[in-house]
């Protein structure tokens, strides 16, 4: 019975998790489409890789996106 009630109460945790996440995204998204701006992911690999390994690196700048 018990093992019962913890798979259930791990399924509803992950299924939280999950909402919540899809609720981020979604904001994030809905931001970008307003403002038409985002960063590439190049640009933001290349300053996260930059980061991890400790040079100093300029943040990017979100630009408008080619239609």
């Amino acid at each position: 019975h018990s093992f019962i009630l913890e798979a259930i109460a791990e399924k509803t945790d992950e299924q939280e998790l999950r909402s919540d996440f899809h609720d981020i995204a979604d904001k994030r998204y809905y931001r970008i489409a307003a403002s038409g701006k985002t960063i590439t992911w190049r640009e933001m690999r290349t300053y996260l890789e930059n980061r991890v390994v400790g040079k100093k690196a300029r943040r990017p700048v979100a630009k408008k996106l080619a239609r």
